[in-house]
């Protein structure tokens, strides 16, 4: 019965949480929420100190406490502002015209035993990696309250959007007035904590959650967003041969820079594409880890050789194909 003192501090310190969040203005809720997550872990852990001291407590329990009062944190942000941030859905016509871009494309099989390796891999990394979660939205949700994770609405196999999960690296609801842009290098709206996320790739591991759903690949073309998207369809010819095969977590185009121009990047999947098998997703997965280890972003010789011009079906506005016309992502410049 002595184990029931510690749920009294608990309860006690959620009723005020309660009043905060419902009654403090937006500005102020942040801190609120963090003076109630640091009153409750306190109220929590010193009667466990109590009860350790004179009685046999398993130390695991002060873990497991302090575990509960930051979920008692999360469930009452959550209630105003969720736990999920699902940034700037595209409308349905976009969703169309992106889509529209893609019927002269068919899906390419994968080869042989990827699946396999995508499945093993997320499993694997989802094991090694799943006790920095809580640690991550812990350090996300301190620094401000609010959703842990993000969706971005992307671009995945023949053209269709899907959701991308990441934990969350930016401010809250920071294109709400932009829309959705490219983040620049040292981009103001990105976290402190973000900024160390994305310097170790962090804020992809809900990624894996993709890969095992089908949604998303180990290796493959970087997703990019629907919206973003359906303007390099516009600008660049045969832009969609990149959404022929899943996209990835890790891409020769990550591997190489950080950023490019759409017609670079294009250039460094169609390569892939042209090229991929299991040994190769095998190569680039390490070559990706080695990168991120390291912080480079740059190298003199490209990982693989651009592919050679070939020609291509190109539709027109009306969506009619008129005939075979040169691959301009394949011949232009980066």
């Amino acid at each position: 019965m002595r184990h029931w003192v510690l749920l009294i501090p608990l309860f006690l310190a959620c009723l005020p949480a309660v009043v905060l969040t419902s009654s403090v203005p937006p500005p102020a809720r942040a801190w609120a929420c963090r003076v109630a997550f640091v009153v409750t872990a306190t109220l929590i852990v010193a009667p466990w100190i109590w009860l350790r001291l004179g009685h046999d407590v398993p130390a695991r329990a002060a873990m497991i406490l302090i575990t509960g009062s930051f979920a008692g944190g999360i469930v009452l942000s959550g209630a105003t502002a969720g736990i999920v941030e699902d940034n700037a859905p595209p409308s349905p016509a976009v969703q169309h015209a992106v889509l529209r871009h893609h019927t002269a494309w068919a899906v390419r099989r994968e080869p042989r035993g990827k699946r396999v390796l995508d499945v093993v891999g997320a499993l694997v990394g989802l094991a090694l990696t799943l006790p920095l979660w809580p640690i991550i939205g812990l350090l996300i949700w301190f620094e401000e309250p609010g959703p842990i994770f993000f969706t971005k609405n992307s671009v995945g196999r023949g053209g269709r959007t899907f959701r991308q999960f990441k934990f969350r690296s930016m401010q809250y609801g920071a294109e709400r007035l932009t829309g959705p842009v490219v983040s620049p290098a040292g981009d103001p709206r990105t976290l402190r904590v973000g900024r160390w996320l994305r310097r170790w790739h962090l804020d992809e591991l809900p990624e894996l959650i993709n890969v095992l759903s089908g949604s998303m690949a180990l290796v493959g073309p970087r997703p990019l967003r629907t919206v973003l998207v359906n303007q390099h369809l516009e600008a660049v010819p045969g832009y969609a041969e990149r959404h022929t095969v899943r996209p990835g977590i890790a891409c020769i185009a990550q591997i190489e820079k950080f950023h490019m121009p759409p017609q670079e990047r294009l250039v460094k999947d169609l390569a892939y594409i042209e090229h991929q098998s299991v040994r190769l997703d095998l190569q680039l997965l390490v070559r990706a880890v080695l990168t991120t280890a390291r912080g480079e972003r740059h190298y003199d010789e490209p990982v693989l050789a651009a592919p050679s011009p070939v020609t291509v079906p190109a539709t027109r506005n009306d969506g009619q194909l008129p005939g075979l016309v040169e691959h301009a992502g394949r011949t232009q410049d980066a």
